[in-house]
């Protein structure tokens, strides 16, 4: 039985913190780490202006001001959605993303390009001198609140996965030089 069944006192910001945990680590084979951690990384660095919850499915879309995560479908929109959408996604409960493109994504060239240029510099991000750990998220001081919890949560998911996996304590070069980096989409 817990020591506080009400929740009296308990600081919301802890239960945020607690939320974005991940439930279980699972193994992974480097490419989808790097998948899941490409993914993630896009999602983060949507506009996300509620706290997403595992389970649940979101869409993607690509606005003016960049990338913007909704809980509106295409469908749901009217006249007024923020532009073309990448797809829907799914928080899991290891904190990574899945992500399910949209089945006219291939119609919107503008969609394409910003996701290789989100690719490109998802590269020379990793392309730098440390492990791979050293480059994941854990605190990303400038990220508004949700987002820098979804990246902790992210980061500590891929870093259990790693040590889990026997993949941990490798140059995040050597990552990208084995070929194992996926397209955002296929």
């Amino acid at each position: 039985m817990s020591a506080n069944p009400q929740g009296k006192g308990l600081v919301p910001i802890l239960e945020d913190w607690r939320g974005t945990q991940p439930s279980m680590v699972r193994t992974r084979t480097p490419r989808e780490v790097l998948r899941d951690y490409l993914v993630t990384s896009l999602v983060v660095a949507a506009d996300i202006r509620f706290m997403p919850r595992p389970g649940v499915r979101y869409f993607l879309y690509l606005a003016d001001s960049g990338w913007q995560l909704s809980l509106l479908s295409p469908d749901d929109w009217r006249s007024r959605q923020p532009g073309p959408c990448l797809g829907s996604c799914v928080l899991t409960t290891d904190m990574t993303w899945q992500l399910t493109p949209a089945e006219d994504m291939g119609e919107h060239p503008e969609l394409l390009e910003r996701l290789e240029a989100f690719r490109r510099g998802f590269t020379n991000w990793l392309d730098q001198e440390g492990t791979l750990e050293a480059h994941l998220p854990f605190h990303v001081r400038q990220l508004p609140y949700y987002r820098r919890l979804l990246a902790a949560g992210m980061a500590n998911s891929l870093k259990g996965s790693l040590a889990r996996s026997g993949l941990d304590n490798r140059s995040s070069r050597e990552w990208l030089s084995a070929g194992n980096l996926p397209a955002l989409i296929g």
